[in-house]
């Protein structure tokens, strides 16, 4: 069984149920204008913390591919020693 990473969790959906609670019911509007924008700055974070963390699994990714390649490079030259024997 394998949760879906772009699935919104239980805990995100009353997240997101709480703020259009809030939005809808708030009749403030410097309320209103503080709350946007501090999500506004949430939302920044998470592009950049997301950003940063897709950058270092990509990182890592091609640090295996690249350890992977030099494995089989050094396999197939012992195999050709081998041969040539």
């Amino acid at each position: 069984m394998s949760i879906d990473p772009l699935q919104r969790g239980l805990e995100q959906s009353f997240e997101a149920e709480k703020w259009s609670r809030f939005i809808r019911e708030c009749d403030d509007i410097e309320t209103l204008r503080e709350t946007a924008l501090s999500l506004l700055q949430q939302l920044g974070q998470m592009k950049v913390a997301s950003s940063w963390m897709a950058s270092r699994a990509s990182e890592s990714e091609n640090a295996k591919l690249k350890m992977l390649a030099e494995l089989i490079k050094q396999r197939s030259g012992e195999s050709q020693a081998e041969t040539d024997q």
